[in-house]
C-alpha cells in the first residue's frame, strides 16, 4: 500500500513537472514572438496640445506636418521676439528647442542679436501669418512680419521668411538651422 502511495506521488510530481515545463515553454514561444512582432514597428507617440484642435504625431525619425508646423512657429517666435530684457529667457528656451549639435550656434545668434539690441535700444516682434512644412525633409518656411522698434517707437515691419531645419533624435525634434531667406515679391 506504500508502496502504491509513493508511485501515486511520484506520478503526480513528474505530471506537474512536465505541466510546469510546457507552460514555461509557451511562455517563452509567446515572449520571442511577441517581440519579433515589436523589432519591426516604430513607436509613435501622440501628443495632445494644451488648446483643442488635431494632435501631434512624431516617430523615431518623422514627424507629422502640424507638429513641425506648431514647432516651427513657436520657435520663429522665441527667436525673434526678442528685447534685451528677455534675452536669457531667448536663449534658454532656444537650447531647449534646438538639437544637440547646434545649441551652441543658436545660443550664440541669440547672444549676439541681444547684445546688438541693447546697444542701439532696439526690440523685435515676429507676427507669423503663414508656415509650409515639408515632413519628409522636416524643413519648415514660415512667413510673417517682422517689427522692431527703437526705445517705444515702432521703426520697421517688413514681411519675411524664415526656414527652419530640424532633425528627430530618438522622438525629439529639435531645431537645426534657422535661416532668413529674402521675401520673393
Amino acid at each position: 500500500m506504500r508502496r502504491e502511495v509513493r508511485e501515486t506521488e511520484r506520478r503526480k510530481a513528474r505530471d506537474t513537472r512536465l505541466a510546469l515545463a510546457v507552460l514555461l515553454g509557451l511562455s517563452l514561444v509567446a515572449n520571442l514572438a511577441l517581440s519579433v512582432g515589436m523589432a519591426g514597428r516604430e513607436a509613435v507617440t501622440v501628443l495632445v496640445p494644451a488648446v483643442s484642435g488635431p494632435v501631434w504625431e512624431v516617430g523615431g525619425s518623422w514627424a507629422g506636418r502640424r507638429y513641425l508646423e506648431d514647432a516651427a512657429r513657436t520657435a520663429a517666435v522665441t527667436l525673434l521676439t526678442l528685447t534685451p530684457e528677455n534675452a536669457g529667457h531667448v536663449r534658454e528656451a532656444a537650447a531647449r528647442m534646438s538639437a544637440a549639435q547646434a545649441r551652441g550656434a543658436i545660443g550664440a545668434w541669440v547672444a549676439s542679436e541681444a547684445e546688438r539690441m541693447a546697444r542701439r535700444d532696439l526690440s523685435s516682434a515676429f507676427y507669423p501669418w503663414g508656415v509650409d512644412a515639408d515632413p519628409e525633409s522636416l524643413t519648415v518656411e514660415v512667413r510673417g512680419e517682422l517689427a522692431t522698434w527703437i526705445g517705444r517707437e515702432e521703426s520697421a515691419r517688413e514681411r519675411k521668411t524664415y526656414r527652419l531645419a530640424f532633425r528627430i533624435d530618438g522622438g525629439r525634434l529639435g531645431l537645426l538651422r534657422f535661416e532668413d531667406l529674402e521675401e520673393e515679391e
